[in-house]
């Protein structure tokens, strides 16, 4: 996996990816400069215990397929390859050791951001990177922002934008596939496909 200069770091379960994790990739890269983003599959999250996770296996497939045709979207299995919980300052030491020239930014949701006193030696992870904070509700700015000055951090960028793809969530489409309903828009094709044949998230 070659890396560029400036790359952005974007992890989750991906429980499945769909296409809000996509666009969001492609305006952070435009907004920010950046060269690539690694999507680091989180197979053992350490803050999630989903009933209906489907096994780490399928999802980095479904990853790597909706990646596919955005070459700036790199699916990365690093979290994958430890047989233990996966935590963020660990993924984070792990990848500035192998590629120590390149800039990194930890690109976090609001909600995620606003619990991060309960993250592995996150004062730490907070000194060691900067984080880009996305605003999916406007209201979270000042919440983030006084929980900033708590902790004295100042390279954080909040990232707010519009699309009518924020709505989309992978507990949406679970609850959709749970109930019978069309799916359709909200996931790559190839995504779509793989889970009819898996029966993933089938009542």
């Amino acid at each position: 996996m070659t890396m560029g200069k400036r790359t952005g770091l974007l992890g989750g379960t991906f429980n499945p990816i769909h296409r809000g994790h996509i666009e969001l990739g492609l305006q952070i890269l435009r907004a920010y400069h950046l060269d690539n983003i690694l999507y680091i599959l989180s197979a053992h999250p350490p803050h999630k215990t989903h009933i209906n996770l489907a096994p780490a296996e399928t999802r980095w497939e479904m990853l790597t397929r909706a990646l596919k045709p955005f070459p700036q979207l790199l699916p990365c299995d690093i979290e994958m390859k430890r047989p233990t919980l996966s935590w963020t300052i660990d993924t984070v030491n792990e990848l500035k050791m192998k590629s120590p020239d390149t800039e990194f930014y930890f690109i976090s949701g609001s909600e995620g951001f606003l619990k991060i006193r309960t993250w592995k030696n996150y004062k730490t992870l907070l000194q060691t990177l900067p984080f880009i904070v996305v605003l999916r509700d406007p209201a979270h700015a000042p919440v983030v922002e006084n929980l900033l000055n708590e902790e004295k951090v100042e390279r954080v960028h909040l990232f707010s934008y519009q699309s009518d793809k924020l709505d989309i969530s992978s507990t949406l489409i679970r609850e959709k596939i749970k109930q019978s309903q069309s799916i359709e828009g909200l996931v790559e094709e190839e995504v779509k496909k793989m889970m009819e044949v898996n029966k993933l998230y089938e009542a």
